[in-house]
């Protein structure tokens, strides 16, 4: 065999070798926009399922209304502001930001579009901004706001 024929035969091998990636790249693309489409779609049939049920169940809906609010009365006053602390951390706190940011992930990944970091972080830096909770918090209710006041100016200074 000489040397033209061989490289005749590794060139053939390359392109083979090529085109077969090429089709696994191609049929992975195709099954990610399909579960991507697939969320999609179960997503608003879960929706227009639970608007229906709820829309129907109307008497059943204000008993789950009513048993939360229940539920929320017998907690005491500073068990709400424990509460609402405890979400405020969750959300705007110091250590959120990377919760944030798998968050925002997770969805965007959930419906296939693709993760930019600078539209994560913009997003990230201007949501908890927007849910400034502790702002009108004391409006709330008065025993939660004079709770929650030592702890605004423990956390400003």
């Amino acid at each position: 065999m000489d040397l033209l024929s061989c490289n005749f035969i590794c060139s053939i091998l390359t392109d083979l070798l090529c085109y077969l990636i090429r089709i696994e790249l191609r049929d992975e693309w195709r099954l990610e926009n399909r579960k991507a489409f697939a969320n999609i779609w179960s997503d608003m049939v879960y929706g227009i399922s639970l608007f229906l049920l709820m829309y129907f169940n109307q008497s059943k809906v204000a008993m789950l209304k009513f048993t939360g609010y229940k539920l929320l009365n017998n907690i005491s006053d500073s068990g709400k502001a424990f509460l609402i602390i405890l979400v405020s951390d969750i959300l705007l706190g110091y250590h959120s930001e990377s919760g944030w940011h798998s968050l925002v992930e997770v969805i965007l990944e959930h419906y296939g579009l693709e993760a930019d970091q600078a539209a994560i972080t913009f997003f990230v830096c201007l949501v908890p901004v927007a849910l400034d909770v502790y702002k009108y918090l004391p409006r709330l209710s008065p025993s939660v706001g004079k709770t929650i006041l030592p702890v605004l100016t423990v956390v400003e200074n």
